[in-house]
């Protein structure tokens, strides 16, 4: 078995959201280095990926669409537009792509932070493993944010179910939903459906 290349860093930062970006920010400009580990949801964390940015455009989309249906006023006769739903997601995509590189991956560069795209294991002393390295830190930050939870409700999984991150990747728009929970992460993305057409419950 090769043996693990050792780094060592001021600060290990296992995450790379925005807290992650902040911690990491600010320990470059204080002078000191640090790694960001990261998994599972890409460069930016909930709020650029499946979050806030979004879940406000498709709100947006949403809301242009519906008043364009039921105007506010009585001399601007209603018509009949069509929600391109799939093309609204591919806009997403694409605005969510250049916000990874512009305000995350850009931000890097020329900094004392080298950014490592691998799960990491955190080890006793300090240290974490991700990719065949051991990265030693004088301090270590766990940002890996939170995940969704899934209730113990019978039939839920046989039935299927939608999460706030699997919601933005949706290239049709659901008929109906019925929402359980009430968390900014939830209202976020669930806002934007029923100006788009879809019941919501």
């Amino acid at each position: 078995m090769p043996r693990s290349r050792h780094d060592r860093f001021d600060l290990v930062i296992l995450g790379g959201g925005a807290a992650a970006f902040a911690a990491a920010i600010r320990a470059d400009e204080l002078g000191f280095t640090s790694a960001m580990v990261n998994a599972d949801l890409p460069i930016g964390g909930t709020c650029v990926n499946v979050g806030c940015v979004p879940s406000k455009f498709l709100l947006e989309a949403g809301n242009e669409y519906f008043y364009r249906q039921s105007p506010q006023f009585a001399c601007n006769l209603p018509g009949t537009p069509k929600c391109d739903f799939p093309e609204a997601i591919a806009n997403k995509d694409r605005m969510v792509q250049k916000l990874r590189r512009t305000n995350y991956l850009e931000v890097l560069e020329g900094r004392k932070i080298e950014y490592i795209e691998a799960s990491g294991v955190l080890l006793p002393g300090r240290k974490v493993r991700a990719r065949g390295r051991l990265l030693e830190g004088h301090h270590v930050l766990i940002a890996t944010g939170s995940s969704p939870k899934i209730p113990p409700i019978e039939g839920l999984r046989e039935a299927g179910y939608l999460t706030n991150r699997t919601l933005m990747r949706r290239k049709e728009m659901p008929k109906e939903l019925l929402v359980l929970g009430g968390a900014r992460s939830v209202s976020s993305s669930v806002r934007c459906m029923p100006t788009s057409g879809a019941r919501f419950g």
